[in-house]
C-alpha cells in the first residue's frame, strides 16, 4: 500500500494546515530514528488516487508547520519527497497571506475536487472540508467556491455537517465571507433531499428564519425556507415579520415566493398586487450536478436514493424544489386551514397519523392520492361518498380530455403517462381498478398503437376484474392482444407476462375471498388458462427456429405459477394441453427441458396432496391425460422406452409409430448399440449426455476419495453409462454402484444436476419413481 494516500487523509492534511494544527513528531528515544509523521496521517487506506503530485504536496503540508531540525532519512520514495518538502516548506496558517506561501494550495484543492468527482466524499472527508470552509481562513474566495461546488457526498449527509453549515451563517468575527455563506446556503438547497436525518433542517428553521435580515444571503435563504417550510413552521409572528420585510423591501422575488408558500397554509394572507417570477423560487438543481451525484452514489455502492427524500409512507410526499416543471398530479395541500386545523402536511409518523386520523381535514385536491402514499391511506381508512365522487369526477374529466386529444393527434404523451402511472400506483395499493380507468380503456384500447405506455397499460389491465372472462376479453383484452401482436415477436413476452400477472392477481383474490368466490372463480380460472394455452401454442408454432427463447421462458413461468398455486376447493388444478407440454419438451435447451420436468413434477405433487378420491373432483379424462404425460416422461428419461405409445398408458409424445420406426432404423445403422428406446435416457440424451458424463467423473472421484484409492490407477468407465456397462466395470474392479435406487447412478446424476440449477428433472423423478419417493 506504499505510495497510496487516502482521500480522507488528504483532506485532513488540508484542514490541519489551514487551522495551523499540523505538526511534525520526532522520535527522540533513538538519535538515529527517522522522524515520524503524526499517527493520524500514517494509516494507509484503499481506494486512493495514486498521484505523485498528491504525495509530494500532502507530505509537504504535513511538515510545514515547523522546519525540520535535522535531515530525515529517506528510505523510500515517499520519505525522500517528505525530506525535500521539509527543507523548502514555510509556515502556512490562516493568517499567512497567499503571497508568502511556498506551497500552491490550489494544487491540493484540485486533487480534492478530482477525488470528490470520481468517488465522492465519505462522511468523514465531507465533514473535514465543511469544517474548513465554515470558518474564516486565508484561502481565497475562488478556492473556497471551488471546494463548495465539488462537495459531492458519497452517501447521505450527516446531521452534524448540516449543523456546521448553518452555524457558519450570520455575522461574526470568525464567520466566512458573505460569498461563502451564500454558496453554502445554495449547497444546502441542492442537497436538502439527501440529508441523512430529514428533520434536522426543520429543527433549525427558527435559526435560518432569523437571518432573513442579511442582504447577502436573503435570496438563497428564502429559496431554502420555501423548500423546507411545513405547516408547523407557519406562525403568526413569522407572517408578520415577512410582511414587514416585504413592505420595506418592495417586490423582492424570493421573499414573495416564501410568502406564497406561507399563503398555501394560511390563505388569509394578503399579498396585494405583487407577482412572482422565476426568481421567486429555488432554481431547479443543476442537471450536471444531479447526474454526477447519482454516478457517485452508484460508484460508492450507496443504497440511498439520491433523487428524493426517504419516505416511510406516513409523510406527505414532496417531489422537489418549487418552480420545477409542473406535474399532472397536484401535490397535497390543505387550503383554508386555521392554526387549530389538523392537516396531512403536519403528519410525520405513523403514531401521529393514527392519533389524528379522525380530525384530519381533507386536502384541496384528493386526486393527489395518485402520487401520495399518505393520502392513499387517509382515503382508504376514512372513506366517504364525497371523497369518492371528487376523485371520480376529476379522473373522468382528465381521462376524457386526454382521449379526445389523442384522437385528434394532439395528445401530451408525458402528461398521460404521469396520470396512468399514478393510477397504476393507486391500483397496486387498492388491488383494483378505478371505474374511470375502465371507461377510458373502453374507448382508448381500440385505437391504441401497442407502444405508448405499454408497461403501464398492461400493469393496469392486470388488475381488471375477470369475473366474466369472455366479456372482459371482448371489451378490453382482445384489443390489447392485437395491438401488441402487431409489434412482432419481441413484444410477445410482454403479453405472456401480462397474463401471468393477471392470473396471479386473480388467484390471490380467490384465495383471500373464498366466501364470495367458489365455482365461479374456478370456471373463470379455467377459461383464462384455456385461452392462454391457445395463445401460447399459436405463438410457439408461428415463430422461426431460434427466436423464441424469451417467449418459451415466459410460457414456462406462467405454468410454474399455475402448477404451484392450486388449493383444494378454491383454486383447481389446471393442466396445460399435453401437446403444448410435449412441444416444450422437445425444445433444444436443457434449461427448458428441466423446467418442463419441474412443472410436470409440481402437478404430480398437487394431485398427491389433493383430497381423495381425486376422481370425485376432476373428470376421468383429466387424470388419465396427466397419467399419460407422466408415463411418457418416465419412459423418456428413466427406462428404455422412449416415444413408446401404449393404449391407455402413454402417448409417446404424439410421435407417429411409423416415424418412430424410421428413427430406430436410422440409429441402428449408425451404431448397433443405439436404439430409439435409449436415445432419450440420462446417459444418451442429446441435452444431458455431456452433463451426465461430468456427473459420472465426479462420482468416480468421490468413490476414490471415500475408499482411499488413487484415481490414476483406477479402472475408468469409457463411453455412455448403461446398466450393463456398470456391471462390467464392477467386475473389472472399477466403481461399484447400482444403476437404480436412491444411491444408484441415476439418482446421483439427478442430484448433481439439481446442484447446478437443473432441479426440475430431479423433482419429477423423485415424485414419480417409487423407489425414489421420500429419498433426500
Amino acid at each position: 500500500m506504499d505510495g497510496w494516500l487516502a482521500g480522507g487523509e488528504l483532506l485532513a492534511c488540508l484542514v490541519a494546515v489551514q487551522t495551523g494544527k499540523a505538526q511534525l513528531h520526532v522520535n527522540n528515544h533513538d538519535g538515529n530514528a527517522p522522524a515520524q509523521p503524526h499517527q493520524e496521517f500514517t494509516t494507509a487506506k484503499r481506494g486512493l488516487i495514486r498521484c505523485m503530485l498528491v504525495l509530494t504536496a500532502a507530505c509537504h503540508l504535513l511538515l510545514v508547520t515547523r522546519p525540520a531540525t535535522r535531515p530525515v532519512p529517506a528510505t523510500d520514495g515517499l520519505g525522500r519527497r517528505a525530506a525535500h518538502a521539509a527543507r523548502d516548506a514555510k509556515l502556512i496558517t490562516p493568517r499567512t497571506p497567499a503571497k508568502q506561501r511556498t506551497i500552491k494550495v490550489s494544487s491540493i484543492v484540485d486533487v480534492i475536487c478530482r477525488y470528490a468527482n470520481e468517488g465522492g466524499l465519505d462522511q468523514d472527508a465531507l465533514r473535514d472540508v465543511v469544517q474548513l470552509i465554515s470558518v474564516k481562513t486565508s484561502l481565497d474566495q475562488t478556492t473556497i467556491t471551488t471546494l463548495i461546488k465539488n462537495l459531492y457526498p458519497a452517501r447521505r449527509i450527516p446531521s452534524d455537517v448540516v449543523i456546521t453549515v448553518v452555524g457558519a451563517l450570520g455575522q461574526g468575527k470568525g464567520k466566512p465571507s458573505p460569498g461563502t455563506q451564500d454558496s453554502l446556503v445554495k449547497w444546502l438547497i441542492t442537497v436538502h433531499e439527501i440529508i441523512e436525518e430529514q428533520s434536522v433542517l426543520s429543527r433549525l428553521y427558527g435559526v435560518l428564519f432569523g437571518m432573513l435580515d442579511m442582504i447577502s444571503i436573503r435570496t438563497s435563504l428564502c429559496h431554502l425556507l420555501s423548500l423546507i417550510t411545513c405547516r408547523k413552521h407557519v406562525k403568526p409572528f413569522r407572517i408578520q415579520q415577512l410582511l414587514e420585510l416585504s413592505r420595506g423591501l418592495g417586490n423582492e422575488p424570493a421573499l414573495q415566493g416564501l410568502l406564497l408558500v406561507y399563503k398555501d397554509y394560511y390563505p388569509d394572507i394578503i399579498l396585494g398586487s405583487t407577482s412572482t417570477s422565476r426568481k421567486s423560487f429555488a432554481p431547479r438543481p443543476d442537471e450536471e450536478w444531479r447526474a454526477r451525484i447519482v454516478a457517485v452514489h452508484e460508484a460508492s455502492n450507496a443504497v440511498d436514493d439520491s433523487s428524493g427524500e426517504v419516505q416511510n409512507g406516513f409523510k406527505v410526499l414532496r417531489k422537489g424544489p418549487k418552480g420545477s416543471k409542473s406535474s399532472a398530479i397536484p401535490e397535497v395541500h390543505t387550503y383554508h386551514a386555521t392554526e387549530s386545523s389538523v392537516t396531512l402536511e403536519g403528519i410525520d409518523s405513523v403514531d401521529d397519523f393514527v392519533e389524528k386520523l379522525d380530525r384530519i381535514e381533507p386536502p384541496g385536491q384528493l386526486v393527489s392520492l395518485l402520487a401520495d402514499p399518505l393520502l392513499q391511506k387517509y382515503v382508504d381508512l376514512k372513506p366517504s361518498r364525497i371523497s369518492t365522487s371528487r376523485i371520480g369526477v376529476w379522473l373522468a374529466a382528465c381521462l376524457e380530455e386526454q382521449f379526445e386529444a389523442h384522437r385528434q393527434g394532439a395528445g401530451d404523451d408525458g402528461y398521460l403517462n404521469e396520470i396512468l402511472s399514478g393510477l397504476l400506483r393507486y391500483a397496486q395499493y387498492t388491488k383494483s381498478l378505478h371505474p374511470s380507468v375502465l371507461a377510458f380503456f373502453r374507448e382508448y384500447l381500440p385505437v391504441w398503437n401497442g407502444q405508448d405506455n405499454l408497461d403501464t397499460i398492461l400493469g393496469l389491465l392486470s388488475y381488471i376484474d375477470i369475473g366474466s372472462f369472455e366479456e372482459v376479453h371482448a371489451t378490453y383484452l382482445s384489443f390489447a392482444e392485437r395491438a401488441i401482436a402487431a409489434q412482432g415477436i419481441p413484444a410477445y413476452p410482454k403479453l405472456i407476462n401480462f397474463y401471468t400477472v393477471l392470473l396471479q392477481h386473480h388467484i390471490s383474490t380467490a384465495v383471500t375471498d373464498t366466501a364470495n368466490h367458489g365455482s365461479e372463480s374456478s370456471q373463470t380460472l379455467s377459461r383464462v388458462t384455456a385461452h392462454v394455452a391457445t395463445l401460447f401454442t399459436s405463438a410457439l408454432v408461428s415463430m422461426p427456429a431460434g427466436l423464441g427463447s424469451d417467449v418459451t421462458s415466459c410460457i414456462l413461468s406462467f405454468y410454474e405459477l399455475v402448477s404451484t398455486s392450486s388449493m383444494p376447493r378454491v383454486v383447481p388444478i389446471q393442466l396445460p394441453p399435453m401437446h403444448l407440454i410435449y412441444l416444450l419438451t422437445q425444445d433444444a435447451s436443457v434449461t427448458t427441458f428441466a423446467r418442463v420436468c419441474g412443472i410436470v413434477g409440481a402437478y404430480k405433487l398437487a394431485f398427491d396432496r389433493h383430497p381423495k378420491p381425486v376422481k370425485a373432483y376432476y373428470p376421468v379424462e383429466v387424470t388419465d391425460t396427466f397419467n399419460y404425460c407422466l408415463r411418457d416422461m418416465y419412459n423418456l428419461l428413466w427406462v428404455a422406452r422412449g416415444l413408446v405409445a401404449q393404449d391407455k398408458k402413454s402417448q409417446g409424445l404424439f410421435c407417429d409409430a411409423a416415424l418412430r420406426s424410421m428413427l430406430h432404423s436410422y440409429l441402428k445403422k449408425m451404431d448397433r448399440e443405439y436404439t430409439i428406446e435409449t436415445a432419450f435416457g440420462l446417459s444418451h440424451n442429446a441435452w444431458l449426455a455431456a452433463l451426465s458424463a461430468a456427473a459420472w467423473r465426479a462420482m468416480e472421484q468421490d468413490f476414490a476419495d471415500k475408499n482411499g484409492l488413487d484415481p490414476n490407477s483406477m479402472v475408468h468407465h469409457r463411453g455412455p453409462i448403461s446398466e450393463k456397462s456398470l456391471e462390467a466395470l464392477k467386475r473389472k474392479g472399477g466403481v461399484s454402484v447400482d444403476w437404480d435406487g436412491g444411491n444408484g447412478y441415476k439418482a446421483w446424476v439427478l442430484q448433481w444436476l439439481d446442484e447446478r440449477g437443473l432441479g426440475g428433472i430431479k423433482e419429477l423423478m423423485f415424485a414419480t419413481v417409487m423407489n425414489l419417493k421420500g429419498a433426500a
